[in-house]
């Protein structure tokens, strides 16, 4: 069997070896054990699950809470020739049904199904049928209540292995889980074999630093001018994504921003930019990384606190993936926890305030009470909320609360391509070509495009297929909308709409209850999370890494050496410093004025407070000057500027 998972991962990944310990987790899967993985971000976590499914006959079945994570893992695999397919809310009936009888009865390898579809009559009933070899359980921790993004619907996975019998095993994955989590993960699997494998949190090749800054944006240009290499830079807000991104791209930093806001084909392009080195630079909310595997890059920022040490520690993990020497700085002034103090009022609403928010939905839906059950709608939340006069925030977090309640699903904004299928037979289509040459072109093109257009949605291309008829979009479209109306092809116009899906029928507001784990449970583990950052950014004598690993229950490390931390500890202010600095000071004053803090910029191999107090004993010992423009220059020579 080591031979034969070998042989798949060359020829799928192109790796001649696994990592540590890919290989004995996917040993332990294949031989029917129970399995918890707990990796880094970036360790490799989706080629265990992938490599035991592709090694046995049948599919493997994939849960996953995020409908980005699920389509990015989808389309690589497809691009690899596996076969792989998602259900998730939002899809209508027919479209999941096509999606699992494929399951069943077709060659599809993988299913990615969202938790809250897994509980549903159609979805047991068709899994009941299916040929599986392996249940994966992705971003693990959110079983678990003192998980950093608790789910409640991820508790409905362990009825999936009672259907099959328990025959079936479970392979958990998760980046973030502690000792309490990874407890909780195991429990609620109701893990027959408990085979675990840990690796460790430690990145040897990654140098935290917190830099206490007032001016976040002259340090942010120093450092990527200093590592002069492929970066991210975390920002909290949409707005702010822009205002970073012009103030780099006014340096001469080739930069550009990204959220979740953007359109789907240019976030794509910005996306695909990056990972191709033309854009050097994305600032971005952490809308941005899921699922991207870019090995070079050297340098992720944080201009904002993180709200959480794992989304801190995810974020930041996105660096030096190829193993090198790679930093992730955090840039920090004592007024930002009074901002996520603000933030964390906001995540949790008072309880009728969520209740309010509920009823309001239904009304915007035009929904009566008893309706609504297994349906998707598009949702505009800054409408909604202008509507009702509510805050988007505070709008936001309800919907997350009334989510984990299992009331409904808010699906954020996330493409979803235009796709058809054809419901006519061959014969009835071919009689509508021939009476109706209009449509003639259109229905060669969705033959021509995919054999499995008859069995499957697939994606079509309308502004390409607008193109070869020669014709505008608009009529394209109104041509595809007469064939979906007389039920020769059912078809899907391309959306990134987020939607709101009801998991429940619409009740009375007054029947809503908020349980204790996912409401009081959560804020008190909240304000947990946040003391723990606040601490991680204003700790002046414990190594950055081993604070952060201490977190996850990881105590065993010595001191990093290359946190700023570490680096204070063990800083030598050497005459030899002392004399380069120097050096480079002159060299450059020797052909141009200079203010300060260009030069200080300019100097880049050293803590900017040692250049500055090198730079004040030239100027005590008049080996420089200032000028009458308050500009440095050089004391050995004369000249007008």
């Amino acid at each position: 069997m080591k031979k034969k998972i070998a042989e798949i991962l060359k020829s799928n990944w192109g790796y001649d070896s696994f990592r540590e310990p890919q290989e004995a987790i996917i040993l332990a899967v294949l031989e029917g054990k129970d399995t918890l993985a707990l990796m880094p971000t970036g360790g490799g976590k989706s080629i265990c699950f992938q490599i035991p499914v592709l090694a046995q006959e049948g599919i493997g079945i994939v849960v996953s809470p995020l409908i980005a994570l699920m389509k990015d893992q989808v389309e690589n695999l497809t691009k690899r020739g596996i076969k792989a397919i998602a259900i998730y809310s939002g899809m209508t009936k027919r479209e999941i049904d096509i999606a699992l009888d494929n399951c069943v009865y077709g060659n599809i390898k993988f299913l990615y199904v969202s938790p809250e579809r897994i509980n549903t009559d159609i979805f047991k009933a068709r899994f009941q049928k299916m040929n599986v070899n392996l249940i994966a359980v992705d971003e693990a921790h959110c079983i678990s209540q003192w998980g950093h993004d608790f789910r409640p619907a991820y508790r409905n996975i362990l009825q999936l292995k009672e259907l099959k019998d328990n025959k079936i095993p479970f392979l958990a994955v998760t980046a973030t889980a502690n000792k309490e989590v990874a407890k909780d993960i195991v429990e609620n699997l109701g893990f027959t074999t408990k085979g675990i494998f840990k690796q460790s949190f430690e990145r040897e090749n990654l140098g935290y630093l917190v830099l206490e800054e007032d001016n976040k944006e002259e340090r942010l240009l120093k450092i990527l001018r200093k590592t002069n290499s492929c970066g991210i830079v975390y920002v909290n807000t949409r707005k702010r994504t822009f205002e970073v991104t012009q103030f780099l791209k006014l340096k001469g930093i080739s930069a550009d921003n990204y959220h979740g806001g953007l359109p789907q084909t240019e976030r794509n392009q910005k996306q695909e930019n990056w990972i191709n080195d033309k854009t050097q630079i994305i600032v971005a909310t952490n809308a941005f990384g899921m699922g991207i595997d870019k090995p070079n890059v050297r340098v992720v920022v944080h201009m904002d606190l993180p709200p959480t040490p794992e989304a801190y520690f995810q974020e930041a993990g996105r660096a030096g993936r190829d193993g090198n020497q790679s930093f992730a700085a955090l840039l920090y002034k004592p007024n930002d926890k009074l901002t996520l103090e603000k933030f964390f009022a906001l995540e949790f609403p008072e309880k009728k305030v969520i209740k309010t928010i509920y009823n309001c939905l239904g009304n915007y839906f035009q929904l009566a009470i008893g309706s609504g059950y297994n349906e998707a709608f598009d949702f505009d939340i800054g409408d909604f909320s202008n509507q009702y006069n509510l805050q988007v925030l505070t709008v936001y977090n309800a919907l997350k609360l009334l989510e984990r309640n299992e009331y409904i699903s808010y699906t954020e904004a996330v493409f979803r391509p235009a796709k058809v299928i054809v419901l006519a037979n061959q014969k009835d289509l071919y009689t509508f070509q021939v009476s109706n040459k209009k449509y003639d072109l259109v229905i060669q093109y969705l033959l021509r495009m995919n054999e499995g257009v008859f069995e499957n949605y697939c994606q079509i291309d309308v502004p390409k297929l607008a193109r070869k008829l020669k014709i505008s979009f608009v009529e394209t479209e109104k041509r595809l909308n007469k064939l979906n109306d007389l039920e020769l092809i059912d078809y899907k116009k391309a959306s990134d709409i987020p939607q709101i899906y009801y998991q429940i029928e619409r009740i009375m507001e007054s029947r809503i209850v908020l349980s204790k784990e996912t409401y009081l449970d959560r804020k008190i583990m909240k304000r947990k999370q946040l003391d723990f950052m606040i601490r991680y950014c204003e700790e002046t004598k414990i190594c950055r890494s081993r604070l952060l690993l201490s977190y996850f229950d990881e105590t065993e490390f010595k001191d990093c050496e290359t946190c700023d931390v570490c680096l204070k500890k063990n800083k030598k202010y050497t005459q030899n410093n002392h004399k380069l600095i120097a050096e480079k000071a002159k060299n450059f004053l020797s052909s141009k004025d200079y203010f300060l803090k260009d030069l200080v910029l300019l100097i880049v191999d050293f803590e900017e407070k040692e250049v500055i107090s090198v730079i004040q004993w030239l100027l005590d010992n008049k080996k420089i000057k200032y000028t009458e423009l308050h500009k440095l220059s050089s004391i050995k020579k004369e000249r007008k500027n």
